[in-house]
């Protein structure tokens, strides 16, 4: 990579799951990736960065910045301008944080899909692992199915309401 794009590189820290979950061939694939503005990437990378910081009191202990310098990254190169002068680790943790919101919302969703074929959340959440190489040593099964038992409890909630 020459000297010039390596210069234009943001590193954004991730946890190991999303990280593989975002690299996957149907996903991002492997990095660095040059994302445009209108990108999904891109356009949640500005509405980030262009936000003021959160106090500290609502960001999770995990992303806090002597955590996050553990974390893997993902690596990108804006096709749009980013003024790097104002961009604080803060900015790209909080793209992190959205970015695992994300991962969440997908393992929901495929397992819901699964389930419908399976059955069985444990095995929907199986196969959403071995669909995109996730390593349960990253990402703990029974925390996986407590976010799918979660979105299932919430969902039933909302329709008790109705």
């Amino acid at each position: 990579m020459s000297a010039q794009k390596t210069d234009k590189i943001i590193a954004i820290p991730v946890k190991a799951q999303v990280k593989t979950f975002l690299e996957h061939k149907d996903n991002l694939g492997k990095g660095p990736h040059e994302i445009r503005k209108d990108h999904w990437l891109g356009e949640l990378i500005t509405a980030v960065f262009s936000f003021h910081p959160l106090s500290e009191a609502e960001v999770p202990a995990e992303y806090f910045p002597e955590k996050t310098v553990k974390l893997p990254t993902i690596e990108v190169i804006p096709k749009f301008r980013v003024n790097r002068e104002l961009l604080t680790d803060e900015h790209l943790n909080k793209v992190g944080m959205t970015l695992e919101v994300m991962f969440k919302h997908a393992l929901i969703y495929y397992a819901r899909g699964r389930m419908t074929l399976l059955k069985s959340e444990q095995g929907a959440v199986k196969c959403f692992y071995k669909e995109y190489g996730i390593d349960a040593d990253h990402y703990d099964t029974s925390a996986a199915f407590k976010v799918v038992n979660r979105s299932k409890d919430e969902k039933k909630a909302e329709q008790a309401t109705k």
